[in-house]
């Protein structure tokens, strides 16, 4: 009797200590922010005004619009917002006529600082070894990721636009607007150019998967994709004749997507032609259309400008092009970043 008492007492003993640990278990589905789990919209807004915004945009779709200016009262985003990098926390926002950079928690869209001087007309970044680099009026700006101090400028001597990080080195392209046919590959160690790599006219966009950076090219004679080997920078290549003016890559899962026109494309991430058929086409709004594109998690996001003369439209489309949700956003949506 004595031994059934002792043995449901460390039982009951037991029992309490697992709902104890229980309890104390860390749940990491908890956001980390207001802003965390969904993507972000960026809204360059109009030229030589101050209205440039972040939407966010929920896993159910909902928007969330200014998020920037809901979260900062006392100070305005700037004029045209350009692009976004992150670091661990922190999204660096490029202010390309403000001529600065906005460092926010990524998760809570709080200001931490503002990067200011050595920019002229900045565009994209990317941070790597604790490094931001700015592409800058034809040069690299380097600023400290952590305490935003400037380190050195590093010419390029042509235009520099597009950065990304693989394999421990930096890959700039030489282009923008239609034209540029290079690729600079930057060595951190030494901040100098290691190499460039021909392309084909028409750079436009660039990426980075399994290794490999992918450089998307588009003129009015050809498309062409470059598949650079990041351990020798050796490129192999597909083109078509038939796609012209292919732009707006992205990679998502095993698939490439792009857009020609009206048309979503979309192909294997090892395939050896261009699809020349879109997945499904949008309504033709000039130069607004496909402003912004990107696909997310198996979501296809784009971005009509309507003209800079009002909000912003973005579309959700499943991978397969059926339109799942369209909501406003800020002033001339330009891009779309995931915040998981």
């Amino acid at each position: 009797m004595k031994f059934k008492n002792v043995f449901l007492g460390i039982f009951a003993s037991a029992l309490l200590f697992t709902s104890c640990s229980n309890d104390d278990t860390i749940d990491t589905n908890v956001p980390l922010g207001a802003y965390d789990n969904g993507v972000l919209v960026l809204n360059e807004g109009n030229f030589g005004t101050p209205n440039a915004s972040v939407s966010y945009i929920s896993t159910d779709f909902t928007a969330v619009n200014n998020i920037f200016g809901i979260e900062n009262s006392d100070k305005k985003l700037g004029d045209v917002a350009q692009s976004i990098s992150f670091s661990d926390d922190k999204a660096f926002i490029v202010l390309n006529n403000s001529n600065v950079i906005e460092v926010v928690n990524r998760y809570t869209f709080k200001s931490i600082a503002t990067i200011s001087g050595n920019l002229k007309f900045p565009r994209y970044s990317a941070v790597l070894n604790g490094k931001l680099y700015v592409t800058n009026n034809k040069t690299l700006t380097v600023f400290d990721a952590k305490t935003f101090e400037y380190v050195q400028t590093i010419a390029i001597g042509k235009t520099t636009e597009k950065i990304i990080a693989a394999n421990g080195k930096l890959y700039v392209t030489n282009g923008a607007y239609g034209s540029g046919s290079t690729v600079t590959v930057i060595n951190p160690q030494s901040n100098n150019a290691m190499s460039t790599i021909t392309v084909e006219n028409g750079v436009n966009s660039i990426e980075v998967k399994n290794g490999f950076v992918y450089v998307l090219c588009g003129n009015t004679t050809k498309s062409k994709l470059f598949k650079i080997d990041t351990k020798t920078d050796t490129a192999t290549s597909i083109e078509s004749t038939t796609l012209t003016k292919a732009l707006n890559m992205d990679i998502d899962g095993e698939k490439i997507y792009y857009t020609k026109g009206t048309g979503v494309y979309t192909m294997a991430l090892n395939a050896t032609t261009f699809s020349e058929t879109p997945l499904f086409s949008v309504t033709d709004n000039s130069f607004s259309t496909f402003y912004g594109f990107s696909v997310i998690d198996g979501k296809i996001y784009s971005a009509d400008a309507n003209g800079f003369t009002g909000d912003g439209i973005v579309k959700i489309y499943s991978a397969t092009g059926t339109e799942l949700k369209t909501v406003s956003v800020g002033r001339g949506p330009n891009s779309f970043y995931s915040n998981n």
